[in-house]
């Protein structure tokens, strides 16, 4: 009996200093990592990423690479009410992109119903709600396209920075300082997940820990904005081909839709 006294309490001493050790080591390595992400380095092979820009800077890559490519996101946000309540809203959206000049996306949330075309020559956007549609002669690439739209005429596309030729260029330019925040889940999958402190916004980023290095999640915080409102997209079914035929990216219009004319943007 005094054999049992002494022998279990040394026994639940030991368990507990070896559990101790053990937090204490997975501690100090996210604290290492968190230190390194902050040193820029050549992108080695993505299961050996010590750094943050390696993580960002190989998944980047990836997508600059691949000319035709479709992709779906689960998109919610916040909308700050006049009276300071913030309330949340949903999307779905599937994009189809041939670069460099050819760009299909189709939009359906709470809010609206657009559906956008572009096929090298003109962009057209098309309600099917309302069964209006605008088209607009515009320039030869989507680079172009992306911006000028969003300066003329006042919309843009949800996240069309990703189908740009180079993808991470404003992302990259708007970062002050970047993160590595840990090994977290997007649809109970781990990513590497990252965060870019910027002046008006910050970037959450969730990257794939397998090979390819896709985008899982995104999470954007309007910081500067009354009540910090958040644009989420979590992405799925990337499919990267060969090529997608061009009349995906025509716009073929009902029988009794209805044209109108685009609208300069207020601050023309």
């Amino acid at each position: 009996m005094v054999i049992r006294k002494l022998v279990y309490p040394l026994i639940k001493s030991v368990f507990f200093l070896k559990t101790f050790l053990l937090l204490e080591v997975a501690l100090n390595s996210s604290q290492t990592l968190a230190q390194q992400a902050k040193i820029d380095s050549s992108a080695p092979d993505i299961n050996q990423l010590t750094t943050t820009t390696d993580i960002l800077t190989k998944a980047c890559t990836f997508l600059k690479n691949h000319q035709s490519f479709s992709v779906e996101m689960d998109i919610t946000y916040d909308n700050v009410l006049t009276t300071g309540e913030k309330v949340q809203y949903s999307a779905y959206q599937n994009v189809q992109v041939n670069k460099p000049n050819l760009l299909r996306s189709e939009y359906i949330g709470d809010e609206r119903h657009t559906e956008f075309y572009y096929d090298g020559k003109a962009f057209t956007l098309y309600s099917p709600q309302l069964n209006f549609y605008a088209t607009q002669p515009t320039e030869t690439t989507i680079d172009e396209t992306v911006t000028k739209i969003e300066i003329e005429y006042g919309f843009t596309i949800p996240l069309s920075n990703l189908f740009i030729t180079n993808p991470c260029t404003k992302v990259l330019a708007e970062g002050q300082q970047y993160s590595f925040i840990g090994s977290n889940m997007v649809n109970r999958k781990n990513g590497y997940h990252i965060l870019l402190t910027g002046e008006e916004r910050d970037i959450q980023m969730w990257i794939s820990q397998q090979e390819p290095p896709l985008l899982l999640k995104t999470v954007i915080t309007y910081k500067n904005l009354p009540a910090s409102p958040q644009y989420t997209a979590i992405f799925s079914n990337w499919n990267f081909t060969d090529s997608i035929p061009n009349d995906t990216f025509n716009f073929n219009p009902p029988e009794d839709a209805s044209y109108i004319e685009f609208l300069p943007a207020e601050n023309n």
